[in-house]
């Protein structure tokens, strides 16, 4: 699981190559978007999401049913215990990953992004965001 507060993670995930191009580039794309739609005038590297909620790369391995760690619990099911305001599927370059935003409080949302072969392995989560996609 990777936590993206900062343009300064982003690069970090880019030149750990972490992720696959395509994905770090729309993780790129995303951020960006979220600094526009706060309305933040200062420089890039200075937008922070900590106020917000941030973005959550999961990785394979990651137990999508516990994620308590940023604040979806094991008790409550994780990310299938959550009411997401809306999840998308995002298709580029034959890759395939899941835009899961879940909102906390009126001021506070999380944006979980689920590449597909995170979730392969497992049906019942795979079933769950293809029933959730918009």
């Amino acid at each position: 699981m990777r936590a993206i507060k900062t343009l300064t993670d982003v690069r970090c995930l880019r030149d750990a190559q972490t992720f696959s191009q395509s994905f770090q580039a729309y993780l790129e794309e995303e951020f960006l978007g979220l600094k526009e739609a706060f309305d933040f005038d200062g420089l890039d590297e200075a937008f922070a999401l900590d106020h917000y909620g941030f973005m959550v790369a999961l990785e394979k391995g990651d137990n999508l049913r516990d994620l308590s760690v940023v604040g979806l619990s094991r008790q409550d099911g994780g990310l299938l215990g959550s009411l997401p305001e809306f999840v998308e599927k995002v298709e580029r370059n034959s890759e395939c990953w899941y835009k899961v935003v879940v909102i906390y409080t009126n001021e506070y949302g999380m944006a979980f992004y689920v590449p597909s072969e995170v979730v392969a392995d497992d049906e019942e989560i795979r079933n769950w965001l293809e029933e959730h996609v918009e």
